[in-house]
């Protein structure tokens, strides 16, 4: 189907479209999406919340379909639910292009959870300024705004904790107090944003803390602390992250595989393949996949060649 018949059918509340004929709107080139955005901002609303919500699902289990441009666009739509969409189909994505975007609906009025998805999007660029893979001025601006909102008592917490996980690996002794004090709340969510941000700092330092918290009751600061030693990466973790995988709760289950699969060494990889062997078919999948990164970590020349 071309472009244009695709556009046609999808502007169409009554159309049917089906899924495999999405195709065509991945990879754009900036003429073609150009027609697209002509025919979407003048879209029903529900329809385009059905077709941005088919376009992440899509690209979640396609890798090779690409709607970045189209979800890039989006990132100027009114519908807080389409924002929400778009910046879940670029929770991956690495280019600078999307910073400014990203600022500015983190300092918008938007809803908190669209603002708390903004900052969310902007961490994965805070770890990418620490591996010097990003320019000095992206550095300062998503600092400054991250910071400033953080540190605004009259900002919705759910906002403020998404900006400390999304600051989190720029590591200063600003951050370091902030970690604290979210550790020390009696908000559930802050304490496992900052074990989060715990992780996302890097410093071993925090690894008291974290072990403290392998045992607690509430399954998602155990899922978190999961998260933090995988980020933090000290083999002395795995037997720890080992027991999680006996773990009441299915996603610190999950969590445990995955940290693993991070660390990587002898003792990660029986683990791992024992859960191949004796676990469900999810966990299977994600031990897998754990093997299969520290494969790569390993020898990533071999592994690529063996693809």
């Amino acid at each position: 189907m071309p472009l244009e018949e695709f556009i046609e059918a999808v502007t169409d509340p009554l159309e049917e479209v089906l899924t495999s004929e999405f195709i065509e709107v991945s990879d754009l080139s900036p003429s073609e999406l150009g027609v697209f955005a002509r025919a979407w901002f003048t879209m029903p609303g529900e329809r385009r919340q059905w077709t941005i919500s088919t376009m992440v699902e899509l690209a979640e289990d396609s890798p090779e379909l690409d709607f970045s441009a189209v979800f890039k666009m989006c990132l100027r739509d009114d519908d807080e639910f389409v924002l929400e969409k778009a910046l879940e189909g670029l929770w991956e994505y690495e280019d600078r292009s999307v910073i400014p975007s990203l600022l500015g609906i983190l300092q918008s009025d938007r809803t908190a959870a669209v603002r708390a998805a903004a900052a969310g999007a902007l961490g994965k660029f805070s770890v990418l300024i620490q591996e010097g893979k990003l320019l000095r001025k992206d550095a300062d601006s998503i600092h400054e705004t991250l910071m400033g909102i953080l540190e605004d008592d009259d900002e919705p917490m759910e906002v403020r904790r998404r900006c400390l996980e999304a600051v989190a690996p720029f590591n200063t002794e600003d951050i370091e107090g902030f970690v604290r004090w979210a550790y020390d709340s009696a908000y559930l969510e802050l304490k496992c944003s900052s074990i989060f941000a715990m992780g996302r700092t890097g410093e071993t330092s925090w690894l008291p803390l974290v072990l403290q918290e392998m045992d607690n009751e509430e399954p998602s600061v155990r899922y978190e602390t999961a998260n933090a030693c995988g980020e933090l990466g000290e083999e002395d973790l795995v037997p720890y992250l080992v027991a999680l995988l006996e773990d009441d709760d299915y996603q610190v289950q999950l969590a445990g595989v995955a940290a693993l699969g991070k660390i990587g060494g002898g003792m990660a990889k029986r683990a791992l393949q024992r859960c191949i062997k004796e676990g469900d078919a999810a966990l299977e999948d994600a031990a897998q996949a754990a093997l299969e990164e520290i494969d790569f970590i390993d020898d990533p020349v071999t592994f690529t060649s063996d693809i």
